[in-house]
């Protein structure tokens, strides 16, 4: 399938483009202290809406539903795609950075009975993306950093404390383009 749709025509300038994509990967935790306590799986789906300015280079706004273990959160970002070469085949580099919205907050049962903290993501979020492309079809490694918020609450005196922490996860990437001329 990849090899047929190889033969499919290239990014060219004035081409508006709808991508599809799906990411899978592993988020690492550090919510204690800034000490590692975990590797969780996540999964994100959503669109991205991307011009393109030159044969090259394609800009555009996006927006991934993002499930985690213990989260869910919606990030909105701006990107920019970069194309190597002008073959049907080639290399590409992406470049996001945006806003993480907290759907989900995850509820810490095993810390002790005085305590009741929370974590969410939500704030600053950011991915790079190296891969290939073929014909419509986009395969690739990426990395991401998003915010995580901690808030713990001291019974005992009532002491309130807010952390936050960028959190780095590695993906694999997989997007389907459907191009759309002017």
């Amino acid at each position: 399938l990849l090899l047929a749709l190889g033969g499919l025509h290239a990014q060219e300038k004035g081409q508006f483009v709808l991508q599809a994509e799906a990411n899978a990967g592993i988020l690492f935790c550090y919510p204690y202290q800034g000490t590692f306590n975990s590797i969780d799986l996540f999964g994100s789906i959503g669109p991205v809406f991307r011009y393109h300015v030159g044969e090259h280079l394609g800009i555009g706004l996006g927006a991934n539903y993002c499930l985690h273990e213990c989260f869910q959160y919606l990030p909105v970002f701006a990107d920019a795609k970069y194309s190597f070469g002008t073959g049907k085949t080639r290399p590409y580099a992406e470049i996001r950075a945006g806003y993480a919205f907290g759907l989900k907050k995850r509820y810490d049962l095993m810390t002790p009975a005085i305590y009741s903290p929370w974590f969410s993501i939500e704030g600053f979020y950011s991915q790079f993306i190296v891969g290939y492309s073929i014909g419509h079809s986009d395969l690739g490694i990426g990395g991401q950093l998003v915010n995580m918020k901690n808030r713990t609450i001291d019974f005992s005196d009532g002491h309130t404390s807010h952390n936050n922490r960028l959190q780095p996860a590695l993906f694999l990437h997989y997007a389907y383009n459907f191009h759309f001329r002017k």
